[in-house]
């Protein structure tokens, strides 16, 4: 739209420093406030005084910038038509003043900051030049001519509709001049005037995709949506903001940028896992239970992968575990929807209890031919790490550990006894964590097609170092497609996507965080000046834990995506839809020790050498075809039916081979060169069948009711309970349509009420806990393997019931300048499904049953999303989001045996402990009070009932805060993510107090007690076993281990320049832009520790990632 403007005025803003996430939050509703508000406030203070005959309206405009400095904005050509106007006036208030110069002119006016904007009056419909209906016939289609089936055409001021067919065609009944009003879901409605011309000829109606957030396409079960007409709850993430962050896997993306979605980092090094939650733990046995996740109607595991049954060499326990998610390219990502409420996850059944993510991928476009390319490249670096005592420190405190227990230096105390020099000093975390690690991302794509048939072709590359002294990294490369094909008329379809993934993993599966890390500063280097460990200057134990630097590891990892829509729309308002997907993620794991890990010393070191082999196969398709029926009812209703079904049939494959002495190292990849081999092997097929159906009706625009309701069966239960009815129903009500609201209320453009409710089912157990099963090996049998029982059976075992509820509001204010968003959930988890021991003379340890525990959780939700300041060269926006979850148990669980942090009215997530009560100013060690309110430091005397403390480890609060600013050709985004939460502190996590190893310490320890009278939270150090383990043993089951773990963090800074069109015309590119991207960068928090995100003393913290590059197309 050309605009043409008659005045201008320029804008200032100040930024402070945030330094604590009140502030942050405080400062922004500040600026928000003052900045929205000021065009109320100036323009009540701005008067006029302006006399004339016949001005025409531009000189009015002009007199009204020279007196108040208010731009005006209007469509080009809307104040040439305006009639001329004689008035005089004198110190008038500019409200007032505007009110009068456009009684009888074509124009309407808005007021947003000093910004005048004006728009045409809508014009009645007029008189028809003859009361004779003809048929209208026409057709609408998308900006790149693509037909759209279902899009509803109405005429103005009447209650005539009627809905495009397959192929975009539609024919109305209609008079010359009435106004054919054209809307569709996620684009801009238009509207067109019927002129003679249109009764003559067919048409074409070409919509605009909507810019607006409300009209943005979600992506529900088995259809999509928009925010706007959505009765339930999902949060969607767009490329745009997936692309800006420099990471492997996309969670580590979203993270802090969804309401009530808290992703957990549990290691820093590529690859790892992360833990997810949506709305808080509901589940006893193992809390917090990660959401149902599809991936182009594709479920995907959700979990940590299949690691090796060979708990002690296995590579993953390194990774925690690892994710699966680190096999789709953040790239490659289309959007991400997260659905939480029962409106949203009901339809999922049995699998949408715990909620659900859904990432849809890119798919091909209509267009011309377009290569494009993005590349970047950067480092990553070890985070903030805590200080450590120096030499001198080090070696004081090592010898006031031994005068506390009447000791001198023995044979043993290398740093004591003159074995190791006493003015050396090695930081060993920059030795072995001091690396900066080189990184690599290249993304091609190449894509076009017409209306008929589309194709998208890419691949990329993704190349990740170790920050640890050690060789290797993380690379994966993936190639994907997508084919989208329709007939002339649209009534087929035929929609294919697929891609396939290779991943490369040779780092050295060990985490020198904790252990090597800390060595005695002037220890010797373990290393020697060509690379190989120095076995000789250290103790006969070899240098510590270097070694592993030697450690075998290689994992390779395929992954095959496959998934196909196929289409057929027999008649107007019926489709026939059948989604097929196929997924399968293929391991191979090698992880060993061979000689060069052990001291030369080492007697029979290669009997000592061993390997393991692990190799899993995740299979798992889907196939759901479904029907769907729209219409237009009564005009102003438009109903839409959907039924169908579901088969998911999935297996999980998993065989170990672990071996033992090996006559070469050269061997080790060879199991059959073992000497002694043992070997494991697990299938576990999973079957699925569900049966559903929906339905939601829209009357006028603002009316919304929605129904869903599934039957859903699970192999993991036993034949008569294998079935589960679930459903839900939501109503939203959009209050912003009805005439008291437009008449009265026009600073408020959007607001919509909703409400849901429904049961939602979860099967969280293991597969076929209601069967005994058996296990091959135990005791051999005159010479044969035998089978012994693993698991007792319950054939009782039944479904959880998770009842949800929630209510939402949702604000848009001065055309949605300002869009704010509040729910509340409250839940409710019964009939839980939990494993209880039971006694060893039945021959297993636990056993598997529905608790009749019931557990509640509820919160508040909120999210802010604002356009602070608009001009023609700058532009500032601001999302923030916070979400407040609670849990409490209502009924704890009957059966014997239950955890003793098990407290009616607490969180399933917290603990009892002990009353810390600090350090004894006379002993110097820990005092604790007991249930009777007595301070003590004698152990032996502490029971389970002087336990009367309760600390939850769940986080009170989350969320982020996004700013955005763009001038002209430059672009500025930062995202800061915050958590405020209680956590295990530094001292708790060491294990030992100082003084008991030749181990470092941080600082901390310079406050340590030293003599009666001291008054200090660092108790004595020591040599003794008893207080250096067992005193901290119990320091741990205290309050006073756990601290304030709050922070926030610099999530991520993307700087980004776009060359203008002009230049890259010329250049013979479609688009250029270079960027600098970065991630982790700074972190606010009182936490002692490595981070206080993953809380873990001996895990990597995540790093902090620098990268630069461009992205051209052509």
């Amino acid at each position: 739209m050309q605009k043409a403007a008659y005045c201008a005025r320029s804008s200032r803003g100040n930024r402070r420093a945030m330094y604590k996430i009140l502030m942050v939050m405080k400062l922004t509703a500040v600026l928000i406030t003052f900045t929205l508000l000021q065009a109320h406030a100036s323009g009540v203070a701005q008067t006029i005084t302006l006399s004339g005959k016949n001005l025409d309206m531009k000189t009015v405009f002009t007199a009204i910038k020279k007196q108040t400095g208010y731009v005006a904005f209007s469509k080009k050509g809307l104040l040439e038509e305006c009639s001329p106007i004689s008035f005089t006036v004198r110190n008038m208030p500019l409200q007032d003043f505007l009110a009068l110069v456009s009684q009888g002119q074509p124009f309407t006016y808005l007021i947003v900051d000093k910004t005048i904007s004006l728009s045409r009056k809508e014009e009645p419909v007029p008189p028809a030049q003859e009361d004779t209906l003809h048929t209208v016939s026409g057709r609408i289609v998308d900006e790149n001519g693509r037909p759209l089936s279902g899009a509803s055409i109405t005429i103005k001021h009447t209650k005539t509709a009627t809905m495009t067919q397959a192929d975009g065609s539609f024919t109305v009944r209609a008079r010359e001049g009435e106004i054919l009003v054209v809307t569709f879901v996620g684009f801009t409605p238009q509207e067109v005037r019927i002129s003679a011309t249109h009764l003559r000829f067919p048409f074409s109606v070409r919509l605009q995709q909507s810019s607006s957030e409300l009209d943005q396409l979600q992506v529900t079960a088995y259809g999509t949506t928009t925010k706007r007409l959505n009765p339930g709850d999902i949060t969607t993430i767009t490329a745009k903001d997936i692309e800006n962050n420099p990471v492997t896997n996309v969670l580590a993306a979203i993270q802090g940028r969804v309401p009530g979605l808290f992703v957990q980092q549990v290691s820093g090094q590529p690859g790892s896992a992360f833990k997810l939650n949506v709305r808080d733990a509901t589940n006893f046995s193992s809390g917090a239970i990660p959401p149902l996740v599809i991936v182009d109607g594709v479920r995907y595991p959700n979990g940590t992968l299949p690691v090796s049954t060979n708990t002690s060499i296995s590579p993953y326990n390194f990774l925690q575990g690892g994710s699966a998610l680190n096999f789709i390219n953040p790239n490659d990502i289309a959007s991400i929807d997260v659905l939480k409420d029962a409106d949203a996850t009901a339809i999922y059944g049995s699998s949408g209890a715990y909620g659900v993510i859904i990432i849809t991928t890119k798919k091909a476009k209509p267009e011309a031919p377009v290569f494009n390319a993005n590349v970047y490249t950067g480092v990553s670096v070890n985070n903030t790490m805590p200080k450590l005592l120096n030499t001198q420190q080090y070696l004081m405190l090592r010898q006031e550990a031994l005068k506390n227990n009447n000791q001198t230096p023995g044979a043993g105390d290398y740093d004591l006894n003159g074995t190791w020099s006493s003015t050396a000093y090695t930081d060993w975390r920059k030795v072995y964590l001091g690396s900066s690690a080189q990184s690599t991302n290249a993304n091609l794509s190449y894509s076009g097609g017409n209306k008929n048939t589309s194709y998208m072709v890419n691949g990329s590359y993704m190349n990740n170092g170790n920050i640890q002294r050690h060789k290797g990294s993380f690379q994966n490369g993936n190639i994907r497609f997508s084919l989208n094909t329709a007939t002339n008329d649209n009534k087929f379809n035929l929609n294919l996507s697929g891609g396939y993934l290779f991943s490369k993993d040779d780092m050295v599966p060990y985490d020198f965080s904790q252990s090597t890390a800390l060595d005695a500063p002037n220890a010797p280097s373990p290393f020697l000046s060509n690379g190989n460990i120095n076995w000789a200057d250290n103790d006969p134990d070899g240098p510590g834990t270097a070694g592993n630097i030697n450690r075998l590891y290689n994992n390779q990892t395929h992954n095959l995506l496959a998934n196909g829509t196929l289409v057929y729309r027999p008649v107007t308002g019926v489709t026939l839809r059948t989604i097929f997907g196929y997924n399968d993620i293929v391991g191979s794991e090698l992880s060993g020790y061979p000689t060069t890990t052990m001291s030369p010393t080492t007697t029979n070191a290669a009997q000592q050498t061993s390997a393991d082999f692990h190799h899993y196969d995740q299979k798992m398709f889907s196939i759901s075809p479904y029907a769907e029926y729209d219409r237009n009812l009564f005009q102003k209703g438009d109903l839409s039916v959907k039924a169908g079904g579901e088969i998911d049939n999935g297996n999980t494959l998993q065989d170990d081979i672990a071996g033992k002495g090996f006559a070469s190292d050269a061997l080790l990849n060879d199991p059959a060169a073992a000497s002694t081999v043992t070997s494991g092997y697990s299938q576990t097929p999973y079957r699925a069948l569900g049966f559903y159906g929906i339905v939601k009706y829209v009357w006028d625009g603002k009316y919304i009711v929605d129904f869903n309701g599934r039957r859903d069966g699970s192999t993991r239960f036993g034949p008569d309970k294998r079935f589960g009815n679930f459903g839900s129903v939501a109503a939203a009500w959009i209050f912003s349509e009805e005439n008291f609201v437009k008449e009265h209320l026009r600073f408020i453009s959007f607001g919509k009420l909703r409400a849901s409710t429904g049961v939602v089912g979860g099967d969280a157990i293991r597969d076929y806990a209601y069967l005994s099963t058996y296990s091959a090996g135990g005791v051999a049998y005159d010479g044969a393997t035998t089978l012994y029982p693993s698991t007792l059976a319950n054939p009782n075992l039944q479904w959880e019931k998770n009842r949800d509820k929630e209510v939402g509001l949702e604000m848009g204010f001065l055309k949605d300048r300002v869009f704010a968003e509040a729910s509340y959930y409250h839940n409710e988890s019964s009939n839980q499904l939990v494993s209880r021991p039971v006694s060893s003379v039945t021959g297993f340890s636990q056993y598997v049953l529905n608790s009749d525990a019931v557990i509640r959780t509820s919160g508040w939700e909120m999210y802010l999303n604002t356009r602070n300041l608009v001009t023609r060269n700058f532009t500032w926006s601001t999302r923030i989001n916070l979400s407040i979850p609670t849990s409490k148990l209502l009924r704890a669980p009957s059966q014997a045996n239950q955890n003793t942090n098990f407290v009616v009215g607490k969180p399933v997530t917290g603990l009892l402990l002990y009353k810390y009560a600090g350090v004894d100013p006379q002993t110097g060690y820990f005092m604790f009070t007991n249930a009777k309110g007595t301070t003590q430091d004698d152990l032996l005397d502490l029971t389970q009932a002087d336990k009367t403390q309760f600390v939850d480890q769940a986080p009170k609060y989350y969320g982020g805060i996004q700013n955005t600013f763009t001038y002209k050709q430059f672009s500025l985004d930062f995202f800061l993510n915050y958590t405020n939460r209680r956590g295990e502190n530094a001292l708790a996590q060491s294990g030992y107090l100082f003084g008991m190893f030749d181990i470092n310490g941080t600082k901390d320890w310079l406050r340590r007690w030293q003599n009666p009278g001291d008054k200090t939270d660092m108790p004595k150090v020591t040599t003794n076993l008893f207080d250096a383990y067992f005193r901290l043993q119990e320091y741990m089951n205290s309050t006073g281990a756990y601290t304030n773990a709050s922070y926030i963090r610099l999530s991520n800074v993307n700087l980004r320049y776009q060359f203008s069109k002009d230049l890259v015309r010329k250049m013979h590119l479609r688009d250029l832009s270079v960027f600098f991207q970065g991630q982790n960068l700074l972190t606010i928090s009182h936490f002692g520790g490595l981070d206080p995100e993953n809380m873990n003393a001996g895990v990597i913290p995540p790093l902090r990632v620098f990268t630069g590059g461009i992205n051209l197309s052509l």
